[in-house]
């Protein structure tokens, strides 16, 4: 999971690099590999964060899945504020973690 943030976006490139270079050899995993990316915590109204998002897009490619998770304040807080998710506020937050599960279950099948 990353932000459409430049430091997030390196920070998402050095766990990719971290899981190639070590992932069979030094973690115990050999079948360990990276398989999606998702963009969250993402502001539409940013010129900035939607050009970072191409980036994502360009240096992840197909491993970017979606859709992209974008920033609720009311989801940032409603936790402190125990508001329950089946608030209708929350319906499309909702869609999205349900799609991303849909797509979390296809691309990681049980064992």
């Amino acid at each position: 999971m990353t932000e459409a943030d430049i430091y997030s976006i390196d920070a998402a490139k050095r766990v990719r690099d971290f899981i190639k270079a070590k992932g069979s050899k030094g973690l115990g995993n050999p079948e360990l590999s990276l398989r999606g990316v998702i963009i969250n915590a993402f502001n539409e109204q940013t010129v900035r964060q939607s050009e970072q998002r191409h980036s994502v897009h360009r240096i992840f490619g197909d491993l970017v899945w979606d859709p992209i998770v974008k920033f609720r304040e009311a989801l940032a807080t409603g936790n402190n504020k125990a508001i329950p998710l089946t608030e209708s506020r929350f319906a499309e937050s909702r869609a999205t973690y349900e799609l991303l599960t849909q797509t979390f279950l296809k691309e990681i099948p049980l064992p």
